[in-house]
């Protein structure tokens, strides 16, 4: 039998642990950073969940388990990560929950692409674009008929006057007075009269205790999506009979 030499034999050990060592999941690639446009680059303050589309020109997204596009929501440095689908290598669609948009501010949206369960995450981030979540347009300055009353009244009507003309009777741009006490609503029984006049009961169950409350008008479409505008407010004082 001929003789392996020592030398060969060290080799061989050592390409063999190295092999072994390299033999576990490598992970995919990560890919360039996608460049990318959005279908919406604002909302109202107060919208409900909000679905974007985010394409690209490169077919740069991917849906594997360790190269993942996923959609980020960016402000001040905090990361938020959208739920995301994915359409195709060139087409995602992501959504911003309501609680991101209840208040004006300046977002980025990007897509962060690599492998999310390596150790650590890799991701390769595409260019950011600008989110904007603004105010809703100012509504009505409001004026109220009763400013105040006694707890255990019976059924009480206001009259609501816009000084700016701006209630409707529309079915989707409709004018609704409403009650609120400590951060709690309830929609008044109203009567539209003009666009500058409402009338609206408060039945005396809201009135059976001292409290003080906010009345104000919500303008826009009861049942669709978008958030309704709300007047100024005017605050009534139901108190105890002891302060009259």
């Amino acid at each position: 039998m001929r003789a392996i030499p020592t030398g060969f034999c060290g080799f061989l050990i050592l390409s063999v642990y190295l092999a072994g060592c390299n033999s576990g999941y490598k992970s995919k690639p990560v890919s360039a950073p996608a460049q990318i446009s959005i279908s919406a680059t604002g909302a109202i303050a107060g919208s409900p969940d909000f679905t974007l589309t985010i394409k690209n020109s490169n077919g740069q997204f991917y849906n594997s388990a360790h190269n993942l596009s996923q959609a980020v929501w960016l402000v001040n440095g905090a990361d938020n990560v959208l739920p995301t689908t994915f359409v195709s290598n060139m087409m995602l669609t992501a959504v911003i929950p309501a609680a991101l948009l209840s208040n004006p501010v300046k977002a980025q949206v990007l897509v962060d692409t690599g492998d999310p369960k390596g150790s650590p995450p890799s991701f390769v981030r595409s260019n950011p674009v600008f989110f904007n979540v603004t105010p809703g347009p100012p509504g009505p300055q409001i004026s109220v008929s009763a400013t105040s009353g006694l707890p255990g009244s019976p059924d009480l009507t206001l009259t609501i006057t816009g000084i700016d003309g701006q209630f409707d009777n529309a079915a989707h741009n409709l004018s609704r007075a409403v009650w609120s006490v400590n951060g709690s609503d309830n929609v008044l029984t109203t009567t539209f009269v003009s666009s500058a006049m409402l009338t609206a009961v408060v039945p005396a169950a809201l009135l059976g205790l001292s409290a003080e409350a906010e009345v104000f008008v919500e303008t826009g479409d009861p049942v669709g999506s978008a958030p309704e505008v709300q007047s100024s407010s005017v605050t009534l004082d139901f108190g105890s009979p002891w302060d009259y």
